[in-house]
């Protein structure tokens, strides 16, 4: 069968599934099959990797499914550049955004999943996921150790990226610097360049705080946002407006919300909010800066947003892909309540294209 219609069918047999069971009325962006991080700890890749595919699609490009480990490797050079350059004053870890991966994309190019797969292809049975959890947790430790020392010693940056280097190598494998495809002998950035161009600077990353100017790029507090970039902050209303018009026009999403402390995220994969605000019709800016500054809301798992559906008594769900493998959740997918979807989503990145033009956005305001 060729590959190119695999994303396709898989689509259609997602809205069967989702229509024939509870939900009706369903609109879904054509993606790729599910992904699965297999308890590693970089959720933020495999959705933003799930998105730079969804977006090929969109764009006619046939690509093969995407390397998610070649953006962790390169994110977690990055990142140790980032420690020395502030003396340790800094953040090294499991989590990051959407960002990493553009900044990634755009940098150093992409490979093939068949080309590079951080050492996971082994890893199929519960232990193993377990053990590989364990092995990140400690390769992050070692890098900070690592790093600590090499600011004590007054390592050339070079030299103590090179030493990084080594780590890493050990234990997700050495990115590529060369691959065959289709043929040829082609390098991450040529092969980005040929098979994904995408423009890092169309994406937007779309928030709603009002504890930020409305209408205004500002730098959201969370700790993945280590590179300090900047959000388009816009009034909830317009916020979820512009989310609904990018999946009605063919651009999915990806989403960096809260699943845990949240009271309702279950592994059934049908959301609703639980606990605080439950009773409440329809949840407003009030209620979503409350739940974020005291901590309620977090930032704690990335998923692709891939459409929207409704229930049998016509209450909105959205469906996001996740990376938990097709047993969990439904198919593989989470279903959450537009409730829980304005309380719980931090953040959401999609294309410029996908937001409205009624809708003060970046470049209407680069404009002004």
């Amino acid at each position: 069968m060729p590959r190119i219609l695999l994303p396709l069918i898989f689509s259609l047999l997602l809205a069967s599934c989702v229509s024939t069971q509870r939900f009706s009325n369903t609109q879904l962006v054509e993606t790729t099959p599910l992904k699965h991080q297999k308890a590693t700890g970089q959720c933020w890749s495999f959705a933003s990797t799930s998105l730079l595919e969804a977006e090929a699609i969109r764009l006619g490009y046939p690509i093969p499914e995407l390397s998610s480990f070649f953006f962790v490797y390169h994110k977690y050079l990055d990142q140790s550049r980032y420690y020395l350059q502030n003396q340790g004053d800094a953040y090294i870890g499991f989590g990051d955004l959407t960002f990493s991966v553009l900044e990634e994309l755009e940098t150093y190019g992409a490979v093939p999943e068949s080309v590079y797969d951080g050492k996971l292809s082994g890893v199929t049975r519960h232990r193993q996921m377990m053990d590989r959890w364990a092995e990140e947790d400690e390769m992050n430790a070692l890098i900070v150790r690592s790093l600590d020392s090499l600011i004590r010693i007054e390592a050339p940056m070079e030299d103590a990226l090179g030493f990084i280097e080594g780590i890493l190598d050990e234990y997700i494998g050495a990115a590529p610097e060369s691959f065959e495809y289709q043929g040829e002998t082609i390098d991450p950035q040529t092969f980005a360049r040929k098979h994904l161009p995408l423009d890092a600077a169309e994406y937007v990353e779309l928030t709603s705080y009002t504890h930020h100017p409305l209408y205004e790029n500002i730098v959201l507090e969370i700790p993945a946002n280590w590179r300090k970039k900047s959000y388009w902050n816009l009034p909830i209303n317009e916020w979820m407006e512009t989310i609904d018009y990018a999946l009605d026009n063919g651009f999915s999403l990806a989403w960096d919300g809260c699943i845990r402390n949240s009271g309702g995220f279950r592994d059934n994969g049908y959301v609703k909010v639980k606990g605080e605000y439950e009773e409440l019709p329809q949840i407003a800016q009030e209620q979503r800066q409350s739940a974020f500054e005291r901590k309620t809301t977090t930032d704690d798992h990335n998923m692709h947003l891939v459409g929207y559906t409704f229930d049998r008594d016509g209450q909105k769900f959205y469906i996001l892909k996740n990376t938990w493998g097709e047993n969990r959740g439904l198919d593989g997918h989470w279903y959450l309540s537009e409730n829980y979807f304005r309380l719980r989503t931090v953040s959401v990145t999609l294309h410029q294209d996908g937001i409205p033009s009624h809708i003060k956005s970046p470049r209407v305001a680069r404009a002004d």
